[in-house]
């Protein structure tokens, strides 16, 4: 049996609810899921003894840490459109003797405020406040003695024209709700590639927290953090299977190299064996490959192909749907399409 190991962080991919592709994530310091499971014993009887444990509150908890800035996430984080946005901007200007300028951008008023501002720096790095009118200024004085032309560094409030754009936390934040990817390598020292597959968590509906913490110090480099947590998420129904629909929080898949699901497996089984169906109901089977090493586990009925040996039942090829016709029984056969030789046979009992 081969040996596996998942590692490293996962790549990360997010999707909105008509499968647009938000964001991308190949730079993460972190791609971690936690899962959690309450639990509350029952206890009765003398000594209190255990009779049971009742699990309840079942979650699933996403964080991910991208290394690099990466605002589509943080966007995504707060549930904000990300836009063109207004900035500071600064601009080396000429000052004349009456402590005017003239910049070439256009300054703004900046939230409430009545009038536009700016502030000049003169080479002694003194600060001025001056003001504008469209994209002149005034204010500009010197002390005494002092020639006031000359070269400023100019600062103010502008409107984006190529460069910036911006995302609003707002004071009312509801984060998004998204569906994310995450997908690992699979490596194995049993091989010469090493790398024998990946490994992939699906979770359709993820809620994210809108927590987040930017961390600018002397000595490192910001990261951008997410976190989210799983919501259930009630699949489609497939056919005759209405009742037994199951909501889960996400899907964890095993994708091996150059291989197929029926190389390693040696027998199908269908659950529950032989089985009785009236004239004119139905009944789904529910196939389980069997492997030489490991677990077994449930095929997709479209993957195999099912025949009866008999007109007292039908059978969905690849359906696994058996239709009670005549009362009698029937054979029903079942094999992986790819390799035929992978099967099983199961009697279907028809009543009147």
């Amino acid at each position: 049996m081969t040996k596996k190991f998942l590692t490293s962080v996962a790549d990360v991919y997010a999707y909105d609810d008509d499968n647009e592709v938000l964001f991308i994530g190949k730079t993460l310091l972190d791609s971690s899921i936690e899962v959690s499971l309450g639990s509350q014993p029952v206890r009765g009887g003398q000594g209190n003894q255990l009779q049971y444990v009742y699990y309840h509150t079942a979650e699933m908890n996403f964080t991910i840490t991208d290394a690099q800035w990466n605002p589509f996430m943080l966007k995504e984080t707060i549930g904000s459109d990300y836009e063109l946005g207004e900035y500071y901007t600064e601009e080396t200007v000429t000052v004349s003797t009456s402590g005017s300028g003239t910049v070439t951008g256009t300054p703004l008023v900046y939230g409430t405020e009545s009038s536009i501002y700016g502030w000049a720096t003169d080479s002694n790095s003194r600060v001025q406040r001056v003001t504008f009118s469209g994209s002149n200024f005034t204010g500009v004085v010197g002390k005494t003695g002092e020639a006031i032309s000359g070269e400023y560094c100019v600062r103010y409030y502008k409107a984006n024209t190529s460069k910036g754009k911006e995302i609003t936390i707002e004071a009312n934040m509801i984060p998004s709700v998204i569906k994310l990817v995450l997908e690992a390598q699979l490596n194995s020292p049993d091989v010469t590639a090493n790398k024998i597959g990946v490994v992939q968590i699906i979770a359709p509906k993820v809620i994210l927290s809108g927590g987040f913490t930017i961390s600018m110090t002397p000595d490192g480099v910001s990261s951008t953090p997410l976190s989210g947590l799983a919501l259930a998420y009630t699949p489609s129904a497939t056919a005759g299977e209405a009742c037994d629909v199951d909501e889960y929080y996400a899907k964890v898949v095993e994708i091996i190299d150059d291989s197929n699901w029926y190389d390693d497996v040696y027998d199908l089984s269908v659950c529950g064996g032989n089985f009785t169906v009236s004239v004119g109901n139905t009944s789904t089977l529910v196939v389980y490959a069997i492997p030489d090493a490991g677990n077994s586990f449930k095929v997709p009925n479209s993957e195999l192909t099912f025949v009866s040996d008999s007109g007292n039942a039908t059978v969905g090829t690849h359906t696994g749907i058996v239709t009670g016709e005549i009362a009698g029984s029937a054979t029903i056969s079942a094999c992986a399409t790819s390799a035929s030789t992978v099967d099983t046979t199961v009697v279907a009992t028809v009543t009147a």
